[in-house]
């Protein structure tokens, strides 16, 4: 699950591109430039947001729906930010489970915790004390649906706008992100769809199909608040004294490589 979580959700606009073209600002037509436009400039004063979040795996040929009910947390934090998701229900195939799971960065690993196998896992991500735009498309393993540029978006994806349907989230207007060709998106990915609700201007739901397990990912995000002054803290998970601890230190993965 961890690579179709952090490349859908918090990932959900993200990649990193191996080819060097884009669209052109002028392919943009003028509502659709708005729309990225607004979105940078909400992005640029979002110190800390907290959201709940539903995300959805579907598999069409397996026949097979899983549901995971939970909370975001992201801050901006120096050196690098930080976010914390804990999905505490699931569903799968109408079975229903209320153990709890936790997804996060705190600025050097990013860590896995389940309370079904009582195990956390750390993968080492940045080394000791550096400082890396690691949300940032093209450049950071965790690229976020929120706050991106209009530069960095259509570098990666050609983005062109949808007319509404009745099974449109409220009062949001719809874009469609093809990943462009060329690039390790477009190798992972079909047809990005995203949300983007019209006075919090900030994603508030995204769909697409994941090529490598030929599944259908949706996130759903509801009651976003920012800038509340979140405290650090609040992104600590908590204390599980009797989870068994695994590490995957940066150093490890190179010596693999070799």
């Amino acid at each position: 699950m961890r690579h179709a979580l952090f490349a859908t959700v918090v990932m959900c606009l993200g990649g990193l591109a191996s080819a060097q073209t884009s669209q052109p600002a002028a392919e943009l037509d003028a509502r659709t430039e708005a729309i990225l436009d607004r979105l940078e400039r909400k992005g640029a004063v979002v110190q800390d947001l907290i959201a709940k979040i539903e995300y959805i795996k579907e598999d069409e040929v397996l026949q097979t729906r899983q549901v995971f009910t939970g909370t975001l947390r992201f801050k901006e934090e120096d050196p690098n930010p930080r976010f914390l998701i804990k999905f505490d229900r699931s569903v799968h195939d109408g079975v229903v489970s209320n153990r709890a799971e936790w997804h996060a960065f705190d600025g050097r690993w990013y860590i896995e915790a389940r309370e079904s196998t009582r195990t956390i896992t750390k993968r080492e991500v940045l080394a000791p004390g550096s400082k890396e735009k690691v949300f940032k498309l093209g450049e950071g393993p965790f690229p976020l649906p929120f706050g991106q540029k209009k530069a960095d978006i259509v570098k990666h994806f050609r983005v062109r706008l949808v007319s509404p349907t009745e099974t449109d989230p409220p009062n949001t207007d719809h874009l469609e992100c093809t990943p462009l060709p060329g690039t390790r998106l477009a190798k992972q990915y079909d047809v990005v769809h995203f949300y983007v609700d019209r006075r919090l201007e900030l994603p508030v739901k995204m769909t697409t199909i994941q090529r490598e397990e030929e599944q259908q990912i949706t996130a759903n995000f509801s009651d976003l608040k920012i800038n509340t002054g979140m405290a650090g803290a609040d992104l600590n998970l908590p204390s599980l004294p009797d989870y068994n601890v695994t590490e995957h230190r940066l150093d490890d993965a190179k010596a693999s490589e070799k």
